[in-house]
Order: C-alpha cells, then structure tokens, then sequence
C-alpha cells in the first residue's frame, strides 16, 4: 500500500457525555464523533479497570464489536459477544472465526495453526521464527532457570524440525513428539534418517539434548511435557489443526473476528491456549510490513487470568503500531500489579477508564492515577465510569448496548 493511501484508525467506543442521543451509526457500520459520544481515536491503547464481567461486555466489549469496522480478537468465555455480535461482524464483511473446542456455544469449532507462522521460511528466518512459536507456551517468559533454557533450546529445535516435514506441520505434533514411549530413541531417529534435510537449529538443539546425561534428558523431557499438557485433549488438538483462514491471509489484511472461548472451568488447565492463540495473533499483527486495512482491536477480558505475557509487553511497548491496538481489561489495579508490578502496561496506554467499585484497598492507586479521591471513585452511579487521558479525569456515562440507540438493530 502507498504511503498516500493512509487509512484514518476508526476511535475506540468508551461512553457518553451527559445530555441527549446524538449519534447512530451509518450505513456502513462506522461511527463518527459528536460533542456526546467519548471516544479515544488514534491508535494509542486502552485499559479498562472495572470488577463485573457483565458490565464490561455491556458497556465495552459488545459495543465496540458493533461498530468498529477493523479486524477484532475478543476473549468471549461464555460465548455472550459471540451471539450478540457475530451477525454483526458477518455484515460488516469480516470473517468470522469461534475457537470454541470446549463447545461452549456448540460442536463445531474453528483451528489455527500457529506453524502457518513458519510457511515460506528457510535459513536463519526459520531458525528465528520457529523460536517466536516456542515462546508463545506460557512456561518461557523469564529465561533465568537453567532447565527452562535448555527446555527451550530444544523445542525451539523440535518446532523447526517439525515445520520443514509436511505430514508433521501442526502445532498438534508438538505434544504427541514429547509423549511418545521413548522421547529419547525418536528424536535421534530424526538425526539419523533426515538430520541432514533440517535447519541447522533443529539438528544443533536435537543433538544437544541427546549429548546430555539421562538425568539431564529426563528433567528436560519432564519440564517440556508440564508446558505442553494442556494440548493433550482431543478437543485442543482439533484447535491447533489446520488453520479455517491461513495466517499469511491474515498478516495480509483478510478482514477477520476471532472469538476465543474458554469456559472458566477450563481455565485453570487450559489457559495456555488463549495464550497461544493470542500470541499468534499478535505475531500476525506485527507482522504487517505495510498497513493492510484497520489496525487488529484485541479486546483481551480478565487479561490477569493470561499471567505474565512476553509477548503482549513486547505488542504494547512498541508504541502506537499501524497493525494493532490492545485493550485490555482488569477486576482492580490491585489485580493489575500482581501480574505486571512495573508500570509498562499502563504507561503504554492512551487512556484509562474505570468504573465504581466499594473496595478501598485497589482503589488507593488508581485514585492517585485518576487524580480523584478514593471515596469519589466509589460513589459512582452504576451507570457512570471515570475517564481519565492526558492527565484529566472525566466523569461520563457508560454504554448500554440494549438501550443506546446508537446500536439499535445492530446486536441480536
């Protein structure tokens, strides 16, 4: 795309001003500011602190799916945003994609590949890329253990093997290559039958690993196998698949929304795959040499329950990117700075917007943030919210889908 062919970054939904109903959507679907609508236009990012789900989907989530007309990845544990919005998304052009193994809304589900990151790879770009996959499992985040950089040495290796053999390019194989009856004996059949045909990481971190003494190999073994558990059950290996829409479509602007469903009973054990997933996404995001349509809208709901993420710090601290923007969302701040204790998350973000809550303790940071006292912060109506951007707080309203005018007709 010509650098002349600048598209405009649609404005982020946040609230109302007081007063009356100003503004409806046009024909198609994209909404243009009025003295009423409180919006963040740009391309900054966004953090939301507020402590009800329901909330949250009412007044940010549903509205923004309704109206912005850019790719969107959104965290839709229940399905909820699904069935209010998917209609909407389809008339809006996108494709639409449910990554629903646990079949939260019904049987069918869609898949993704992450090795489809790897496709037309050779050289030290492959050797490269095949360590970005290793880095979207949630175990590989700090690099200060002996065991995990060794453990990381050698999936980077077993991925870039994996990647250059047609009949085992699936995320899926990762798993049943670490749980084979003899790990050992398998990966140096590889050396020996086609070491010579895979990149030079692949046969370096294979050799490595079986140079070491079994207590070694089995500790490595054992660490690799706890990171890869949760890709165990059928359902997540129907979810790392083959890919419904090839990711190089996507990295080259297909219109796409992607609902990611996981029931909070398979959170606990399962969480590495939202991880993965949305680490995927991201590497597509960024992968964007040239703007190709709106920038990707994350809308990552309960972001704690995603622990520390290399990838999102890495997505976030770039700054405004053409390919992306984040919005992510938080219980309290409380809860915020047991996963970040550092400030990168918030320093990176346009605007912050928080809603009541009657907990004093979360509330003593953000008030100093916000520039509002504590006890104003908990006197909000259930209607209202604080916006806070370039150092001024706001008192607005919040968004009601299902009575805003705004998106009449538009949600099911």
């Amino acid at each position: 795309m010509d650098s002349g062919d600048r598209i405009e970054t649609p404005p982020l939904l946040l609230g109302r001003n007081a007063g009356g109903w100003q503004e409806s959507p046009d024909k198609t679907g994209e909404v243009q500011p009025s003295d009423d609508l409180v919006i963040l236009p740009g391309e900054s990012h966004m953090l939301t602190i507020a402590p009800v789900a329901a909330t949250r989907l009412r007044a940010c989530i549903i509205p923004n799916l309704l109206t912005y007309p850019g790719s969107v990845l959104v965290v839709d544990p229940t399905g909820a945003a699904y069935a209010a919005t998917s209609r909407a998304r389809r008339q809006m052009g996108q494709v639409v994609l449910r990554l629903d193994p646990f079949r939260v809304v019904d049987a069918e589900s869609d898949a993704i590949n992450p090795f489809d990151l790897l496709q037309g790879l050779e050289g030290p770009a492959l050797e490269s890329a095949s360590q970005d996959v290793a880095a979207l499992l949630p175990g590989f985040y700090s690099f200060t253990d002996v065991w995990e950089n060794q453990a990381f040495g050698l999936l980077g290796g077993v991925i870039a093997y994996l990647a250059v053999v047609p009949e085992k390019n699936r995320f899926s194989e990762l798993y049943t290559t670490f749980h084979t009856e003899d790990v050992v004996y398998s990966l140096a059949v590889v050396l020996d039958t086609i070491g010579k045909k895979i990149p030079r990481l692949a046969y370096a971190g294979i050799a490595t690993f079986l140079q070491r003494a079994d207590a070694e190999r089995s500790r490595i073994v054992m660490s690799l196998t706890s990171q890869l558990k949760a890709l165990g059950s059928q359902e997540a290996q129907a979810a790392f698949g083959s890919s419904t829409v090839p990711l190089a479509d996507i990295i080259g602007g297909t219109p796409v929304t992607v609902y990611l469903m996981m029931p909070p009973t398979k959170m606990p054990s399962h969480f590495p795959l939202l991880r993965i997933w949305i680490g995927t996404f991201l590497r597509c995001a960024m992968s964007r040499r040239a703007r190709a349509g709106q920038p990707m809208l994350f809308l990552l709901d309960d972001c704690a329950a995603l622990g520390p993420f290399a990838q999102l710090q890495a997505a976030m601290t770039l700054g405004p990117t053409p390919g992306l923007r984040v919005w992510s969302f938080w219980q309290d701040f409380q809860q915020l700075r047991s996963v970040y204790p550092h400030s990168w998350l918030v320093d990176s973000c346009g605007a912050i917007q928080a809603f009541g809550s009657r907990d004093y303790a979360p509330l003593s940071e953000l008030s100093a943030l916000l520039g509002v006292e504590p006890a104003t912060i908990r006197s909000l109506a259930p209607e209202e919210q604080f916006f806070y951007r370039d150092g001024i707080s706001r008192r607005i309203r919040q968004f009601n889908y299902r009575a805003d005018p705004l998106f009449a007709g538009c949600f099911d």
